[in-house]
């Protein structure tokens, strides 16, 4: 069994690359794989619909709940990122509300819905860049089929972050930018830069893209002149002056809070940590568990057998004729570029595993061209991908519905402690998404009754993923406000929440006399409430309630609620000197 896989491994990366004539490409299979490629993008469409509408109790992340804040306030750019996401999601929820008069308050799946739509056009992208680059009907079809079966990607289609509209541009700035190249018409040059533009405001990672196009020119000899035409030129220019522009704006009048931010999660300011062996092996981990370790395995291989294809010197018995060697150049770059620079980072101390999400659509396709071979002329071989295809699918549909397995893994799970009282949530991430519903029930319980006493309440937390995700789930969606775990209360801003105005830690007359309604999550001792007491921010505390949300027999969410009165505002603290903003 061992050397079965292993020699299909091995030709993956030894057979001759299946592109080698022009003949087999015909407009028939050209048409017919379009017309099934099309058919598994909508029948997943429409899959990732019915799980959101009918079958989806996962809450917004915390992520998802910040953007979404962030779409009520509409604004050239914002703290950690470019503007587009909360744009997507603001015109979103817009057109949910034309389409539901009398509705004041946005939907999950308004939020969401833009991931379905971007998921859709990407796969129909990764159709049109094989096909570009390769011209292989059944190695695209084969490419698209794979999305579905790669954990990071399925998840990211009905999951909306930032991730989600920078691929979808990635991908279709690969296209373009690959037909310039080719070609050399400034229309391709232009539409490739405009897109590089939008994927720019998305996420700040699609400045690879441009750099990965210059280092192909460089390397391929038959474009290398290209390198040096203003098209290239253009489109770089278009697409980093066009991106930026907005963001530069926003960060100069916030006192470049922004790319503060940004040099503290790329290591790149007094955090870094050089040779931390920790978040290399973290980020190599991430790539298994972004990929899947089927797929991770199929990926590598493939990327050697290309390399070894791309570098190796041409002779008469190498059936790769240049075309098909310059793109997979392209591939090749298109991945190297953004895998060096998170490499990098991680030696420098920071590594996420959602960074490298747009090299994987470059590994998709080398891997499509190398699975072709396999799956049309190797029978017993064909079966062994599919039975992986079929399983991997299989388990990801089971991912968006982990509380099926949750009266067997109370078994295993550990017992909650006084450290951890929903330990489910070290071992599920799915269980990150649930509870919050609760949590909003007993808040707006606590909030009715102090109203009802003549109270003024404000809502209060900690980190900003509770504080949007508390402030979509209130009854009416209102504004609610986070204090970091900074007692020093630095007057410098740590995330959005500290540019709105008015906000306690600024605005004390807003605040001042009021009682605020505190939340912390129990994972996270020592108490927040107690804290903000001791340090003098709030004068007097009731008790602390606890609530612990159980699903079927595992607590899935454990949160601290607590009543404190008379705020006072930030102790120790100094005037911020950033402009007030609405």
């Amino acid at each position: 069994m061992v050397g079965g896989r292993m020699s299909l491994l091995a030709h993956l990366v030894s057979a001759p690359h299946p592109v080698v004539s022009e003949a087999s490409t015909s407009e028939a299979g050209s048409f017919r794989a379009a017309r099934w490629a099309l058919f598994a993008i909508l029948a997943v469409m429409a899959a990732q619909i019915l799980f959101l509408t009918v079958g989806c109790d996962w809450d917004l992340s915390g992520d998802e709940a910040e953007f979404w804040t962030w779409s009520r306030r509409p604004d050239l750019s914002y703290f950690a990122r470019g503007p587009l996401i909360a744009w997507l999601i603001g015109l979103s929820t817009w057109v949910a509300r034309q389409l539901t008069p009398g509705s004041t308050v946005d939907s999950m799946l308004a939020v969401r819905i833009p991931a379905v739509l971007l998921g859709g056009l990407t796969a129909w992208g990764v159709f049109r860049l094989s096909m570009e680059v390769l011209g292989r009907p059944r190695a695209a079809l084969i490419a698209v089929l794979l999305m579905p079966a790669i954990p990071v990607l399925a998840i990211g289609g009905v999951l909306i972050t930032c991730d989600t509209p920078l691929v979808c541009c990635w991908t279709w700035a690969a296209v373009w930018s690959f037909r310039a190249c080719r070609d050399d018409h400034m229309a391709s040059w232009l539409l490739a830069g405009l897109i590089i533009s939008a994927g720019i405001l998305a996420k700040y990672s699609m400045l690879a893209l441009p750099a990965s196009v210059g280092l192909y020119l460089l390397l391929d000899p038959r474009r290398r002149a290209r390198l040096f035409s203003p098209g290239f030129w253009l489109m770089s220019t278009i697409g980093i002056v066009l991106g930026l522009a907005p963001i530069v704006i926003w960060n100069a009048i916030h006192h470049w809070v922004g790319f503060g931010q940004l040099a503290d999660r790329v290591g790149l300011s007094g955090r870094s940590v050089w040779g931390s062996i920790g978040p290399l092996f973290a980020f190599l981990g991430g790539e298994i568990a972004a990929l899947g370790i089927v797929w991770w395995f199929v990926g590598v291989y493939a990327l050697a057998g290309t390399f070894k294809r791309v570098v190796r010197t041409h002779s008469k018995s190498d059936l790769v004729d240049k075309s098909v060697r310059s793109g997979l150049l392209f591939l090749l770059c298109l991945w190297g570029v953004i895998w060096s620079a998170c490499f990098a980072a991680s030696l420098l101390g920071e590594t996420e595993a959602n960074w490298m999400v747009p090299g994987y659509i470059s590994l998709l396709v080398i891997s499509g061209a190398s699975l072709e071979r396999v799956l049309f002329e190797r029978g017993s071989r064909a079966k062994a991908i599919v039975l992986a295809w079929s399983s991997c699918v299989a388990l990801i549909a089971l991912l968006h519905h982990t509380e099926w397995a949750y009266p067997l893994a109370s078994h295993v799970v550990p017992e909650p402690t006084k450290r951890w009282p929903a330990p489910l949530r070290r071992f599920d991430p799915t269980a990150r998404l649930r509870g919050h519903k609760d949590l909003a029930h007993k808040v707006d319980g606590i909030l009715t009754r102090l109203r009802a006493r003549g109270e003024d309440p404000f809502v209060l937390t900690t980190t900003y993923a509770l504080t949007a995700t508390l402030e979509f789930q209130l009854e009416g969606q209102p504004e609610t406000y986070c204090l970091s775990w900074n007692f020093g209360m630095t007057r410098d801003p740590v995330n959005q929440h500290d540019l709105w105005r008015p906000n306690p830690r600024l605005d004390l007359e807003a605040f001042k006399g009021r009682t605020g309604v505190l939340i912390d999550d129990a994972n996270m001792p020592p108490s927040f409430a107690n804290q903000m007491v001791d340090k003098g921010v709030f004068k007097t505390m009731e008790s602390t309630e606890r609530l612990i949300v159980n699903e079927r027999g595992l607590a899935v969410g454990a949160w601290d609620v607590s009543i404190c009165h008379d705020y006072r505002g930030t102790a120790g603290y100094k005037q911020n000197p950033w402009k007030k903003t609405k």
